[in-house]
């Protein structure tokens, strides 16, 4: 069996082994922090002396204690490890505490005082916005003229849309584990996205060497961007523990802490206008988007950026004129989430692309497909990137055949014209995602490829595997570029020790950075070995072929060797059979200052459609049927994409309709676990769910010719959203803004009542 296979039985049989499953040290110790319960104020006094006397209470630890640097950042070093003077959001760190026990720990936090003067929180965006409140410049882009271009227009449209936060909810919580050694080092085991961020905040913490950290990070129990910058806090936490009392610390939240320390999808309030004609093709289109960032930057000026970059999402629009500003916050910091930034702005276009269909009586998708982008004209983003290998003309000619559409709108019109109370919808909602970290530096990775004397293979890379697949292509990658068996290859953890300075494991790059230095590296060392082989068994080197772990000669195929004896021969020649290999992404740059730039190697093209049944006595909906064509150029494991697709489309559709965190009026989460906070189960998926991939448009510079999956498909969830809006104007006739998420409560809302000004 080789170990995919092993792999995914582990999984089935509850055998994967997270940070919380690992083998303790006999004296190993529990993390934990103390909270505040203010969303503002200023720590007036702290007294821990009666906690320190809880028995197997080792050590409680303020920002006092650490021996580097207390501020921290992706960007921008505006994060405190622990809370100063104040405190900045509900839920933030102010003690470490390292115990025994667990309840030794919660016995000390009854016991410790903390006096906070209560101040003024900013909870609202419009607040946060009138006061000017960034922590760092907005963002604008600017292409054509607006204002001409609303002009002669034959219909200008002005609406606001609210999109909501999210909630990651991967399986396993943030958690570490630190080790330190006799040697004056530590070993961290993270479950995180980012180890070299980890090792790099540790370092600052510490005043330690990077060399001096060894962080790895074995399989993950989901992640979703949320643990891209977010797992830095329990990994500089333990690390601080296991640092000051001289023994490991392990640190696993429980799911309501989670919840209510880590930061979510950035929530964004969006006022657009738009100017189109009776044909409902855009001319102009203008925006302003509020992003709730929280209380520090995080990652927000790369997530806005992605917005900016997807505000067209597959559309050729003349003019636009977009403002994106950074909205601070007295909440958690918000962070990356898959589509990184995109769907918030992508949602809004759509929004617009509906209601365009609305007022011209056009159907939406004819609308969408009169505003697509060209092939040889109309191709070119506002941003100044040509839109090479566009095939969403031809995506959308063919899932119009596939998916019945136009049979499937006539039957939803006469199944709404007979239903008084439940009333059917439908969308088609497309995608072009740009493929690359828009920060260029960050395209990089390295391989190392270790081949052993009976021809077996190790591999380290530093791409990090959360459920996503990634080992499984990598052993792929390994297997068909080799030309050995699966079974003979191994990937190791990801080892910053082994890989150093590795990029996160996010933006969909994973399988493209991490499969292109694995290709390179075996490229250099199948090349040295058939030099070995050419002169020691008198082939020409161009007629050598490696397959299925054996090695033949093209003109005499019926001799072949297994690889593991010509291995061990060059072994013995002394030929060395290890590589390594670096690689970086070709062609891209940016200039976030004037928004120009080709900030992505390629796109990804994809369209879905969907059909609903909403029940308008309770809200409810059903998704009857799902289409998906989903272009993956071509496919390095056909069940993971399709399974990938499968689940960010059903995480999408939670987010645009049931996943809804409420605040009260001081800043407190109130749907902070699972009885509150309601995430898409396996009654929430579509009837009939069809998804197929699309494999006529092999990307040649790909690594071998594929096309990332991880985030792009998330977007198709929109249609749920849309189609819902489309059901209720079968209902209401009258204009109303359906905001997302579109909960049971906003769809009656919606049905029964309407908005007089859609600038409200």
């Amino acid at each position: 069996m080789d170990q995919s296979l092993k792999r995914t039985a582990s999984h089935l049989k509850g055998e994967t082994r997270y940070i919380d499953d690992l083998d303790k040290p006999n004296n190993v110790l529990y993390g934990f922090i103390y909270r505040s319960n203010f969303a503002y104020g200023k720590i007036e006094k702290i007294d821990i002396e009666e906690a320190k006397r809880v028995k197997d209470v080792f050590a409680i630890l303020s920002y006092k204690d650490i021996p580097g640097k207390n501020f921290m950042g992706a960007v921008f070093d505006d994060e405190p490890i622990l809370a100063e003077e104040h405190v900045e959001f509900i839920g933030q760190a102010i003690l470490l505490i390292a115990a025994k026990s667990k309840s030794a720990a919660f016995e000390a936090i009854t016991k410790i005082k903390v006096d906070i003067k209560e101040l003024e929180p900013v909870l609202d965006v419009e607040e946060s916005y009138t006061k000017g409140n960034f922590p760092f410049d907005p963002l604008h882009i600017v292409s054509g003229d607006v204002e001409e271009g609303f002009a002669k227009s034959d219909f200008v449209i002005e609406g606001v849309l609210n999109t909501g936060c999210q909630e990651h909810f991967y399986l396993e919580t943030q958690a570490a584990m630190s080790v330190p050694k006799p040697d004056g080092t530590i070993l961290v085991k993270t479950s995180s996205q980012n180890p070299s961020e980890n090792q790099l905040i540790i370092s600052h913490a510490l005043k330690l060497e990077s060399s001096k950290i060894e962080v790895v990070t074995d399989i993950i129990g989901g992640g979703f961007g949320g643990k891209e910058t977010q797992s830095n806090w329990c990994a500089v936490w333990t690390s601080l523990l296991a640092n000051h009392c001289a023994v490991p610390v392990i640190m696993v939240m429980d799911r309501r802490e989670d919840m209510l320390i880590t930061g979510k999808r950035h929530p964004v309030k969006t006022t657009y206008k738009a100017g189109f004609n009776k044909n409902g093709r855009l001319n102009a289109y203008s925006a302003k988007f509020l992003f709730d960032i929280g209380f520090s930057a995080d990652l927000s000026r790369s997530i806005i950026e992605r917005s900016l970059l997807h505000l067209d999402n597959s559309y050729y629009i003349p003019s636009v004129k977009c403002d994106l500003y950074p909205c601070r916050t007295n909440k958690p910091s918000n962070t990356a989430f898959r589509g990184f930034g995109a769907p918030q702005s992508i949602a809004a276009i759509e929004y617009v692309m509906e209601e365009i269909s609305r007022v011209t009586g056009i159907d939406a998708a004819v609308v969408r497909n009169r505003n697509f982008y060209g092939k040889s004209v109309r191709n070119t983003a506002p941003y100044g990137q040509k839109i090479k290998d566009n095939i969403i003309g031809d995506l959308y000619k063919e899932l119009l055949k596939t998916s019945d559409y136009k049979q499937r709108v006539k039957s939803l019109k006469e199944f709404n014209k007979s239903s008084k109370w439940k009333k059917r919808g439908i969308s088609m909602v497309p995608v072009k995602f740009g493929i690359s970290f828009t920060t260029s530096f960050l395209n990089q990775g390295a391989a190392l490829v270790n081949m052993y004397k009976d021809g077996s293979l190790v591999v380290h890379q530093g791409g990090v595997e959360m459920g996503q697949g990634l080992y499984d292509k990598m052993m792929n990658v390994v297997s068909r570029e080799f030309g050995i068996t699966k079974e003979s290859v191994r990937i190791c953890s990801t080892n910053i020790s082994v890989i150093p300075n590795t990029s996160a494991t996010a933006a969909s790059t994973g399988s493209d950075i991490n499969g292109h230095a694995i290709k390179l590296a075996i490229d250099r060392l199948k090349n040295r070995l058939n030099d070995f082989i050419s002169l020691n068994y008198s082939w020409g080197k161009e007629d050598i072929v490696w397959e299925n772990s054996f090695i033949f000669s093209k003109k005499n195929p019926e001799i072949r060797y297994p690889i593991s004896e010509i291995i061990k021969n060059a072994y013995l020649a002394q030929v060395s059979l290890s590589e390594q290999a670096y690689y970086k992404t070709p062609g891209i740059h940016f200039d976030r200052v004037i928004a120009r730039g080709n900030p992505f190697y390629y796109y990804v093209f994809g369209l879905s459609v969907s059909e609903v049944e909403v029940d308008m006595l309770t809200g409810a909906h059903k998704i009857i049927r799902t289409d998906i064509l989903h272009d993956v150029g071509e496919s390095l494991d056909k069940l993971i994409d399709k399974g990938q697709i499968e689940g960010a489309f059903v995480q999408c559709s939670g987010w645009a309709t049931m996943e809804e965190l409420v605040y009260n009026s001081k800043g407190a989460l109130l749907t902070a676990s699972p009885d509150s906070y309601k995430i898409p189960g396996i009654a929430d998926i579509p009837q009939d769910f069809r998804v197929n991939l699309y494999e006529k448009n092999p990307f040649n510079a790909g690594i071998l010719k594929s096309r990332a999956v991880g985030e792009p498909p998330f977007i198709y969830g929109l249609s749920v959203w849309l189609a819902i809006k489309n059901a209720l104007i079968y209902f209401n006739k009258k204009s109303c803004r359906l905001d997302l998420p579109a909960t049971k409560e906003k769809i009656l809302k919606c049905a029964y009542s309407y908005v007089e000004s859609d600038k409200n």
